[in-house]
């Protein structure tokens, strides 16, 4: 139940760094003069995306099981 918590945890900030900054890039929220901090923007965007992606392909892995019943149920005829 642990590893489920920190899971969450780590797709739920990682989630929200991904967004804000991604906001912040795409409505150009950052100083225009100031290219070394649209640079770690950037960074932090990009490395957030990828903890999100491990914490995903981690989280589809660890409920394979459930994912498996659900579809069974939704997909098979009574």
């Amino acid at each position: 139940m642990l590893k489920n918590f920190w899971l969450d945890v780590a797709l739920f900030v990682s989630g929200i760094i991904c967004i804000v900054t991604g906001v912040m890039l795409d409505f150009h929220l950052l100083p225009s003069g100031d290219m070394d901090i649209r640079r770690l923007v950037r960074k932090i965007h990009t490395y957030s995306g990828y903890v999100m992606a491990v914490a995903l392909i981690f989280h589809v892995a660890w409920h394979g099981g459930w994912l498996k019943a659900a579809a069974k149920q939704i997909f098979t005829k009574n």
